[in-house]
């Protein structure tokens, strides 16, 4: 029985995948997987792996043939100029670089994605941070502000004297409804106007209404209710007397809320 050696010449069309490869070349599965493996191997110790087939050193692809030749001679004799080997090669090669340049974009764009979460991260935590400081600077300006309006409320010493406005100089005698005496119009002109004293008692009294009626400070300085021993006469009076001194010297300047208020806040201080 005669063995014959026959070729196995190279296809026209140029092979464009593995497949097409394995095909024209009639290997078997085993023939086929011994190949790949000594392609891989060899590729690994003398090819960069990174680079295409036209750009390899010619000197690292010569050794590279004579590797493979040497493991499996049955190639360059089957197969002229050993095309089969060059063809595999060639795609191997490719895939290796568009693999690399798939797993390098993907590396980058992870990258960059993470320098984002960062970026909106930090950016996040200063606009916390600014917020927060926005917010203590305002609670510490409330405070400043706060300290300054008491400092700045008109607190006198006993026995001083707080000149009067020409708009507030007006009768300083008021007519006691509850005793129903009333003071006739030569004893009002003839009264002389009297210095009035010390008005923080009125400020604290009205500044404690909800809401508060510090407005009407000038106005009860003016009717005459202008120290603690004023005030406190006031608070004795008959409610229907405070509520009747209140509507005719506030007539305007209160509305029901505020004399709501402060017919509740006599009321307390009556019963009180």
């Amino acid at each position: 029985m005669r063995t014959e050696l026959f070729f196995i010449s190279q296809p026209a069309r140029r092979c464009k995948d593995v497949r097409e490869v394995k095909s024209a070349s009639r290997m078997n599965s085993w023939q086929w997987q011994r190949l790949r493996a000594l392609v891989i191997d060899a590729a690994a110790r003398f090819l960069n792996t990174q680079c295409r087939y036209e750009h390899q050193d010619p000197e690292m692809v010569r050794l590279f043939y004579q590797a493979v030749h040497a493991t499996w001679p049955e190639v360059a004799a089957k197969y002229p100029n050993s095309w089969v080997l060059v063809w595999y090669l060639r795609i191997y090669l490719l895939k290796r670089v568009y693999r690399k340049r798939w797993s390098d974009k993907i590396a980058r764009e992870k990258a960059a994605s993470q320098l984002r979460r960062l970026r909106t991260k930090n950016t996040n935590q200063s606009s916390v941070r600014q917020v927060d400081t926005c917010a203590s600077q305002a609670r510490v300006s409330r405070r400043t502000r706060g300290r300054a309006i008491t400092c700045d409320r008109p607190v006198s010493p006993p026995g001083s004297e707080i000149t009067v406005s020409p708009a507030m100089q007006c009768s300083a005698v008021i007519a006691h409804q509850h005793s129903g005496s009333s003071s006739s119009p030569a004893s009002a002109q003839s009264h002389s106007i009297v210095p009035i004293q010390s008005s923080h008692a009125v400020f604290r009294f009205l500044d404690s209404m909800t809401p508060s009626l510090v407005k009407l400070v000038p106005d009860f300085l003016s009717a005459g209710i202008y120290d603690q021993s004023h005030l406190e006469d006031f608070f004795t009076w008959p409610e229907k007397a405070q509520r009747n001194f209140l509507l005719k010297t506030f007539v305007g300047k209160m509305n029901a809320l505020e004399l709501g208020a402060m017919l509740i806040a006599l009321n307390c201080r009556r019963h009180g």
